[in-house]
């Protein structure tokens, strides 16, 4: 990275840091004042501020993963290297995660524990269908999920649409 860029980073991030102070602040002040309307408005630009340092960090964060899966593995294997100390920036080694998935779940399940991997099954509930189930049991059927046995929690949150 060029070092004018490195400096200009290092003072966006400390901008944001700075400014987040003041909003902090600004955000207190219209809370105390009880006037929901103002306090809907500075959601709102908030909101729309977040928005948009996502979308500055979100093309960052795919520089970094390109970088971080592709570009550094196919220059450290293209000169033969695995790992690398660099003064400054520390140990660089090129590892790999795995992933798998069962194309077949039922023929996967029968393999695994046809060739003594059985342990490694297990019954689940997705933990999002779960929570869609709960929801509508409460407000379709009045029922509630046994305390004894779930735990059921909700959590407000404001939405905006915009009026046409």
């Amino acid at each position: 990275m060029q070092q004018s860029t490195g400096i200009a980073l290092q003072a966006v991030c400390q901008s944001l840091v700075n400014v987040a102070g003041m909003v902090r602040n600004d955000t207190s002040l219209v809370v105390a004042s009880g006037d929901h309307i103002e306090v809907i408005r500075h959601y709102d630009e908030l909101r729309k501020a977040v928005a948009s340092i996502k979308e500055a960090r979100e093309a960052l964060s795919e520089m970094e993963e390109r970088l971080s899966r592709e570009t550094v593995p196919d220059l450290m294997r293209a000169v033969g290297v695995k790992t690398v100390s660099l003064e400054g920036v520390g140990r660089v080694t090129v590892s790999y995660r795995y992933s798998c998935s069962m194309l077949d779940k039922e023929q996967g399940i029968d393999w695994l524990k046809q060739n003594g991997h059985g342990g490694i099954v297990q019954e689940t509930v997705n933990s999002s269908t779960l929570a869609a189930f709960s929801k509508n049991l409460l407000e379709v059927d009045g029922k509630e999920l046994p305390e004894d046995i779930f735990k059921v929690g909700t959590s407000p949150f404001t939405s905006i649409t915009k009026v046409k």
